[in-house]
């Protein structure tokens, strides 16, 4: 996606071409004469491999952006005539290299057992028709206690592996029936066994356990994610993945062994460990996440579950709660053990970060404090965003494991809760069969301005409100990003509060 800009004061012609892509069919060109009278005037130009379009813009100065999406492996170009004229000023957006924090949400391992989960699932049959919701039972056989220790397998096979203690153990009455919560801790990285260069301690491990589950409704992480997704395992028809249980296991790890507290993973969930250990060695067998130690108990002065670290870990479960409870509800009940495109898993998590940042008291992706719904002062280096707009030519729907391509799927995420329903559109680009764009067009399809859209009017769209992200005055009809504050979204059990 190219973004050109013009301040102007005159009739001019534009010839914007895109090369290539026509697949053999005869060259198309369309042609359009526009008057643009209105302070925010939007004309779609169309699609073609040459577009003609003369424009005339009236006596006061105008602010002129075209925008020219092409195909990923097709080359553009716009050509400008004007009137005796000249353009006071054109700006091209190139494609700049940015560092956001130096972080991912997954390692290359986890990353490709996800987008191979189809061949570990593969057996003779899948039965989709098992209940969603169905309340199940804790096996009391596999109870563990505090101070129990385990080891635990960090890969699909049982070479890597750390020893770890239980450190907190909570049972908690949800929606979903009653759900324990074990908080394990590896034994490098706690107490007077610890030698990494940030050590977790008893009240940090406390911290988090009421973070993600506790007493109460709509007051933690696991309320606020599965009001929008659902429970994170039940009944299902694979034989090659563990029983149902209400269990989940977060054990904290220098994950990769590094020690660093600049760079590496936050966290991730492996759905190996929803596997049987007699299908994959390497399986722990249990509903699990996996947290980085020394990033949560990294903090420039005393710890506090307010810190930003210790925050950013806690958003990363919000992340990756999303992509446990997609790989229950979509892959295995849904998709039958297909997988989702990973660029729509990561929109999904990504936006699920920024759905739950206010209630977590997190500047989030927008990187703006949570006290403030605008979209904060200008020049913000912050948050995923100063990187997308330094890279807006970088590809939607091409996955390369970089920090750019959460910051693009995060931007388009963002722009379709504002524009098509809040927390309600991520629901439903979930609980559909489909796992390549369609499932954003079918969601897209249900909402009351989304029937006749398509995945092409979509982008169109998205561009729009990019260009039209620094105005806080626009018509709620055009698309946008900035209302100049918090917009509250209504979503079944709770109210999440959308940003500008």
């Amino acid at each position: 996606m190219n973004r050109f800009k013009y301040t102007l004061f005159f009739p001019l012609t534009l010839l914007l071409i895109s090369c290539g892509g026509n697949k053999g069919k005869s060259l198309t060109t369309s042609n359009h004469t526009i008057d643009i009278s209105d302070t925010i005037q939007i004309e779609s130009l169309g699609m073609a491999q040459k577009i003609h379009a003369k424009v005339t813009l009236g006596d006061s100065p105008k602010d002129l952006y075209v925008l020219l999406s092409n195909y990923a492996h097709t080359d553009g170009s716009v050509k400008i005539a004007t009137s005796n004229k000249k353009v006071e000023k054109l700006y091209k957006q190139e494609n700049v290299a940015m560092r956001e924090q130096n972080r991912i949400h997954a390692p290359a391992n986890v990353e490709y057992f996800r987008k191979n989960i189809s061949y570990y699932l593969k057996e003779k049959s899948h039965n989709s028709s098992a209940p969603k919701y169905k309340k199940i039972h804790t096996d009391k056989n596999n109870k563990v206690h505090i101070n129990d220790k385990q080891t635990f397998f960090l890969d699909t096979n049982d070479a890597t592996k750390t020893i770890a203690t239980l450190k907190k153990s909570v049972l908690v009455s949800t929606d979903f029936g009653a759900k324990t919560l074990n908080v394990w801790v590896s034994d490098d990285s706690f107490g007077k066994g610890c030698h990494k260069v940030r050590c977790v301690t008893q009240t940090m491990v406390d911290a988090l356990a009421d973070a993600f589950l506790k007493k109460g409704k709509d007051n933690d992480v696991y309320d606020w994610v599965t009001n929008v997704y659902g429970q994170e395992w039940g009944s299902h028809s694979y034989t090659r993945l563990i029983s149902p249980n209400n269990e989940i296991s977060i054990l904290l790890t220098d994950i990769g062994n590094d020690n660093s507290t600049t760079h590496g993973a936050i966290g991730y969930f492996y759905s190996k460990d929803n596997f049987k250990k007699s299908e994959i060695s390497g399986s722990n067998e249990k509903i699990m996440f996996y947290l980085d130690a020394v990033f949560f108990a990294n903090s420039k002065g005393s710890w506090s579950i307010n810190g930003f670290w210790a925050k950013e870990t806690v958003s990363t479960l919000a992340h990756e709660f999303q992509h446990m409870i997609h790989f229950y509800q979509k892959t295995l009940l849904l998709a039958h053990g297909e997988q989702t495109d990973v660029w729509i898993n990561e929109m999904l998590s990504e936006t699920t970060e920024d759905l739950v940042a206010s209630k977590i008291k997190h500047s989030g992706p927008r990187g703006v404090p949570y006290t403030i719904g605008s979209a904060g002062e200008k020049g913000n280096t912050k948050g995923r965003y100063p990187l997308f707009n330094y890279n807006n030519r970088s590809s939607l729907t091409t996955w390369n494991s970089e920090v750019v391509n959460y910051s693009v799927v995060n931007a388009f995420g963002t722009f379709l809760t504002r524009n098509y329903g809040g927390a309600k559109i991520l629901h439903d680009i979930m609980y559909n069969a489909h796992v390549d764009e369609d499932a954003v067009v079918s969601a897209i399809r249900q909402t009351a301005k989304g029937a006749d859209k398509t995945f092409n009017t979509l982008l169109k769209e998205w561009g729009v409100a990019v260009l039209l992200s620094d105005n806080d005055h626009l018509d709620e009809s055009l698309p946008h990003y900035n209302t100049g504050g918090y917009m509250p979204n209504q979503y079944r059990n709770s109210v999440y509060q959308l940003g500008s």
